[in-house]
């Protein structure tokens, strides 16, 4: 069965976590603990490499505070983020509660990171969003360098990074794009036939990579709203079915260790590797437009050959090759043979010439014509109509001697 196309305002709903994710750079949630009121945030990866050595060798309830006071972004409306000594006072307080509220903290933090996994799946299609593109154009860069809420360092998560390498990777084609369209504008009167052959190309890729991504964002609308099963591989579905349970049940202490292990000795979580998947998926794009790219400069310059342009010179056609071109051109634009006409115009001698301006008096109007007001004599005619040295010494013969005898600045002065 094939599923109807979705629009971008339907598919908005299920980019609330990834949104998120991009600015502040965090889920949170919050909870009220006796009087206090805590709010808990998903953590990123410098917050697990904190955790990793801080809980080192420790597990189950020692553990599990750590992981609780390192979430724990707002207290009691209080900002506490970047607050170390904050940090260490939440931790002990953690130790000192019963084990089922810190497995309570604890199964908070667990449904957070849970919707981090769930948004990094779909983050590959949030990316071909319009939405996606405006706030990169927007707020792009200011993002990346902004403080959040009280912390020094920024929030550098699994979506966040993938949004960040594909914008800058997107941005690189539009300009590749835009370079390459102005290449075909200054060729085209050159190589009509061959330009046409691969705009004709050119439109048919765009029209494919428009369509992979829009197949991308439909499948991922259907598969978050539950319409279609996800695309994974049995391992995954039953890792999947564990990782997905009721968000307030704490793992095991075996689960625990699992996860603690898998930190320390550096290997991948899964929305790790889904977006490694996607990276992967975009690099070999930009390697695809690479060899593509190199073959339209290779059929552009072709088409310039075809058309006894030699190399990338588009040197004036002469001969037969130059009419044939003025032909074509004229065919292509009939209005040419309006504008242009046989006789050549020149302005000099409108200026100058058209009015005939008498030597004598001369005054330029406000269209810059040269005008005279009077008749010169005609002693004035014949001075200026002679030619100029027929009689008397050359111009280089008086160049010379005034050289001979100008005064010479190679030898000083006696004393």
């Amino acid at each position: 069965m094939q599923l109807p196309k979705t629009t971008s305002e339907q598919r908005a709903t299920i980019y609330d976590d990834v949104k998120s994710l991009v600015t502040p750079g965090f889920l949170a949630h919050s909870v009220e603990v006796g009087e206090a009121r805590f709010s808990l945030r998903s953590l990123d990866q410098a917050d697990w490499f904190l955790l990793t050595h801080r809980a080192q060798g420790l597990f189950d309830k020692a553990w599990q505070s750590w992981a609780v006071a390192s979430s724990v972004w707002m207290v009691n409306g209080m900002v506490v983020m970047g607050d170390e000594e904050a940090l260490y006072e939440i931790h002990e307080m953690c130790r000192r509660m019963p084990r089922t509220v810190v497995e309570t903290l604890y199964s908070i933090l667990n449904g957070l990171m849970r919707r981090v996994s769930a948004a990094a799946e779909i983050a590959e299609a949030f990316l071909y969003e319009d939405e996606s593109r405006s706030l990169w154009r927007s707020e792009g860069p200011p993002i990346l360098d902004r403080n959040v809420v009280g912390r020094v360092a920024r929030f550098f998560n699994p979506v966040i990074s993938l949004w960040t390498f594909y914008n800058q990777m997107e941005d690189k084609r539009e300009h590749d794009e835009h370079d390459w369209a102005i290449a075909k504008f200054v060729v085209g009167p050159h190589a009509p036939k061959g330009i046409k052959k691969i705009s004709a190309k050119d439109k048919q890729r765009d029209t494919d990579l428009r369509k992979r991504r829009e197949d991308v964002m439909h499948r991922a609308y259907y598969e978050a709203t539950g319409a279609i099963p996800k695309s994974r591989d049995e391992k995954d579905k039953v890792r999947s079915k564990r990782r997905f349970q009721d968000v307030v049940m704490a793992e095991t202490n075996e689960e625990l260790q699992d996860v603690m292990r898998r930190w320390v000795d550096g290997k991948k979580d899964d929305h790790d590797r889904v977006v490694d998947g996607v990276k992967a998926k975009i690099k070999h794009d930009v390697e695809t437009r690479h060899e593509q790219a190199r073959q339209r400069r290779v059929a552009m310059a072709k088409a310039l050959e075809e058309e006894g342009v030699i190399g990338t010179r588009m040197v004036p056609l002469t001969g037969d090759a130059g009419r044939k071109f003025i032909e074509r051109m004229k065919a292509r634009m009939p209005g040419t043979s309006r504008v242009v006409d046989d006789h050549t115009h020149n302005s000099a001698y409108e200026k100058y010439i058209k009015n005939n301006p008498e030597v004598g008096d001369l005054w330029v109007d406000e269209n810059g014509n040269v005008m005279s007001e009077r008749a010169s004599t005609p002693e004035m005619l014949e001075v200026m109509r002679k030619p100029l040295n027929v009689e008397g010494e050359s111009l280089q013969h008086k160049i010379e001697q005034r050289r001979m005898t100008a005064p010479s600045f190679e030898e000083g002065e006696e004393d």
